[in-house]
């Protein structure tokens, strides 16, 4: 059984990195535009595939992306919480990216 839980996820999750970029500096910046290339790529490759939605893994993975998420709206309010925002992203991304590439058979 799949669903679009994860695709709509890393999509949104993408265009709220985007906006962040835009309000960060420096490292901080470059390091959250990296993720939103990963993470437009990874949107094309999820699309793609019929991925099981009961499958644990993936739950994980709508879960992180969706606590992902809720941490960038806090950090748009309070932009030195970037660092962590970062690192719950490169968390999310890692585990929506296994799911993925083991649903294409990479």
């Amino acid at each position: 059984m799949g669903d679009h839980a994860l695709v709509e996820g890393l999509a949104g999750l993408a265009s709220r990195v985007d906006s962040l970029s835009h309000l960060a500096e420096g490292g901080d910046s470059r390091a959250l535009e990296a993720q939103e290339d990963r993470l437009s790529k990874l949107v094309l490759v999820a699309i793609a595939q019929e991925m099981d939605a009961t499958n644990a893994q993936y739950k994980d993975a709508v879960t992180q992306v969706k606590t992902a998420i809720a941490a960038i709206g806090d950090a748009d309010k309070k932009i030195q919480k970037v660092a962590d925002v970062i690192a719950m992203i490169a968390k999310a991304l890692d585990v929506a990216e296994k799911v993925v590439t083991k649903a294409a058979g990479v």
